[in-house]
């Protein structure tokens, strides 16, 4: 595989299906239950095709994170939780997956350092102790991540993949088990150093030849953190509708209540009773309907500023007062007649307009 061939591709190797399905055989299916959850995870997912594939075979909630927008949104049809994003600009919660499906690119980073060895000390962090790596590389990059892989993992098998998909780059397939804590196995090292030898090591075995052998951890149930580092307006739009205050019943309940039933008086409303419900705009776009007539209401109170009597003659006092109208418009003729705070009433003939 050369490196020109690899940039072309933008390190993207998509799993076959075939090995998938191997791969999936060799995992008990998880039985999650009301408080119990089951959670994937694939770093590099492109389409989202191989981890909707074992998530079919083996159970759990899908998340996903891939940089190219092209197969990000083909991803988002096929999983769960979708990021389009680098797996390294990802906010992940420790310990918060059952299972690592992570086939990275196969390339060099801006620091000349392998890309595969990179993605794997990111995100085991977000593998929970006991959860299940399935770890996909170039057979001789196992070497570079010998070290890392021997101290925080345990239960390691490694496979190569079938004829002829092992025959283009020579991936293989290795299946770990998180430790409980770090701790140094030169002789686990030294035997995974050995299975990076090109050609070496036993071909993954064909599904249902092999029993399963290896469990995915239950997670409680529940939101975990999987999100961008990075402000994503429409992303925090849909958090807002699923999670944020408008959401909260009490609110939506005082906002919109159900229902709304008229309520009568148990008195007749006075003047200044009126008064308020104009001012709270409760008498806007009334439709009034008695002796045959139809008029259209509109309220409003207002300040006026009214002379106060003063005990020296050179002296103006003003104070303001509040005043009260109402404006009707007559729906038959188009006449409109404000009616002021002190009874009086005014004809507007001159205003009028069609009904």
């Amino acid at each position: 595989m050369s490196r020109l061939e690899s940039i072309s591709k933008a390190g993207y190797y998509p799993t076959p299906p075939s090995v998938v399905d191997r791969i999936a055989a060799l995992i008990r299916p998880a039985r999650a239950g009301p408080r119990k959850a089951v959670r994937l995870l694939d770093p590099c997912c492109g389409t989202g095709a191989a981890l909707r594939q074992l998530a079919d075979s083996v159970g759990g909630e899908t998340y996903g994170i891939e940089i190219a927008s092209d197969r990000c949104d083909k991803a988002k049809a096929v999983l769960d939780h979708v990021l389009s994003e680098s797996a390294f600009s990802v906010r992940m919660a420790n310990s918060a997956f059952s299972c690592l499906l992570l086939n990275p690119p196969y390339e060099y980073d801006e620091e000349d350092k392998r890309l595969e060895h990179a993605f794997l000390t990111e995100v085991t962090r977000a593998l929970c102790p006991g959860g299940l790596l399935i770890f996909i590389v170039p057979q001789r990059r196992l070497a570079v991540s010998a070290r890392y892989l021997a101290g925080h993992y345990t239960r390691l098998n490694c496979y190569r993949f079938p004829s002829p998909d092992y025959d283009g780059y020579q991936q293989v397939v290795l299946l770990a088990e998180k430790r409980e804590a770090v701790m140094t196995d030169q002789r686990l090292r030294e035997r995974i150093e050995g299975w990076s030898l090109t050609g070496e090591g036993q071909e993954l075995p064909p599904a249902g030849s092999l029993d399963p052998f290896y469990d995915l951890p239950l997670l409680p149930q529940g939101p975990v953190l999987f999100a961008s580092m990075f402000f994503d307006p429409e992303a925090a739009a849909l958090e807002a509708r699923e999670h944020g205050l408008w959401v909260s019943p009490a609110l939506a309940e005082r906002l919109w209540p159900a229902e709304e039933h008229p309520v009568r008086p148990l008195m007749p409303l006075r003047r200044g009773h009126l008064a308020v419900l104009i001012a709270a705009g409760f008498l806007n776009n009334i439709l009034l309907e008695a002796d045959g007539r139809r008029l259209l209401v509109k309220g409003r109170t207002y300040k006026e500023s009214v002379p106060v009597e003063s005990g020296d003659p050179e002296v103006e006092i003003e104070r303001e007062v509040l005043r009260t109208s109402v404006m009707a418009l007559d729906l038959d003729n188009g006449g409109f007649e404000a009616i002021q705070q002190a009874g009086s009433t005014q004809a507007h003939d001159e205003e009028r307009q069609a009904a």
